[in-house]
């Protein structure tokens, strides 16, 4: 694993031990508004080139973590900047490669802001205790 996807598993298990929550609806977000409470709690992270929050969530009735990330629409079209698309793609891909799978993903562009919002819910799974 990667000091980033390794940072991503330290985000995500502290998220688990915190009482950050986040109740919104997956259909109806308010991705600024999101962003601005995990900057104003200090849990808004640099990683992958965008940044990233994570809440408590519930997701089909279990415990899970929603995580935020947005990614910035770039004017940039110089050598070296990565398309929009890219940039997705790597964060699915770092993602997947500390989860393996997640349970629900959505990106969606909101012009308004001029970012690119990618929506993960990974369920938090349960350990089984020992006899």
């Amino acid at each position: 694993m990667s000091r980033p996807q390794e940072r991503l598993r330290e985000i995500f298990d502290l998220t688990v031990e915190s009482d950050l929550k986040n109740d919104s609806s997956l259909e109806d977000m308010n991705y600024y508004n999101i962003m601005c409470k995990a900057a104003s709690k200090n849990v808004l992270f640099k990683l992958f080139g965008s940044n990233l929050c994570m809440f408590n969530y519930t997701y089909e009735g279990n415990e899970a973590i929603l995580m935020l990330f947005s990614i910035p629409l770039s004017e940039s079209s110089g050598p070296g900047a990565k398309h929009i698309a890219e940039r997705v793609m790597e964060v699915v891909e770092n993602v997947e490669g500390v989860f393996t799978t997640v349970d629900y993903m959505e990106s969606k562009e909101v012009k308004e802001d001029r970012f690119v919002y990618v929506t993960i819910v990974k369920k938090i799974e349960e350990k089984e205790e020992e006899d």
